[in-house]
């Protein structure tokens, strides 16, 4: 004889839910830091290429007009990179014979990175050097 089985004997315990879901947030609350440090890496080198396109058109403006470009000569930082400009914020140096690129994060959770005429990189972590 098989026992007769009505509709609440059959799928899940709100006990069971609640497990399910308990599990699900501690994986999300340990996949969260790994996913933003990710997301950082990837913005920081979307940072890096959009100094390496302002140090470019400084070059080609230094060989047009004999001076390096003042930050108002150069693009807006949004043309350059959307994301970049959300987080960053541009700042250049610039006189007859030299020039400084500075991205600089206001939060201060990235880093601030600077590229001058000669090519060096500067990196400098939390904020403005």
């Amino acid at each position: 004889m098989v026992p007769n089985r009505n509709a609440f004997d059959s799928g899940f315990t709100i006990v069971e839910l609640l497990v399910v879901v308990a599990i699900l947030a501690v994986l999300a609350t340990l996949a969260m830091p790994s996913w933003r440090a990710t997301n950082n890496d990837a913005l920081i080198q979307q940072a890096r290429l959009v100094v390496q396109r302002l140090a470019m058109r400084q070059h080609r403006f230094f060989s047009r007009h004999g001076r390096y470009a003042a930050e108002q000569e150069l693009p807006a930082l949004a043309a350059l990179g959307r994301a970049v400009s959300q987080r960053y914020e541009l700042r250049v140096e610039s006189d007859s014979s030299r020039y400084l690129i500075r991205l600089i994060d206001p939060d201060g959770e990235l880093p601030t990175l600077a590229l001058n005429h000669l090519g060096q990189w500067a990196s400098v972590a939390g904020g403005p050097p």
